[in-house]
């Protein structure tokens, strides 16, 4: 079995997954949170370089798309923050 993705839609997902954290630090550093902003700044940084070196496996697949997720959560949680302030 073939437990390699294509590279395109990995490269896709690594950078969503690099873009919505980008937007999470930019909301929390609106919120006034500087560790919030710099968590969201490492996680960007972590997901951009470790995902250029990395295999396309489904299992990266699924760690990028759990940070894909959650950093959608974030971004909604903060931007709910920024319209009820």
């Amino acid at each position: 079995m073939n437990s390699t993705v294509p590279s395109a839609l990995f490269q896709a997902l690594a950078w969503a997954g690099s873009a919505v954290p980008l937007v999470v630090a930019v909301i929390e550093w609106r919120l006034g949170s500087v560790y919030h902003t710099l968590l969201a700044l490492s996680i960007v940084a972590l997901t951009f370089f470790a995902s250029r070196g990395q295999r396309p496996t489904w299992v990266a697949m699924l760690l990028l798309g759990a940070i894909l997720v959650f950093g959608i959560y974030r971004a909604w949680a903060g931007l709910a923050l920024l319209r009820g302030a």
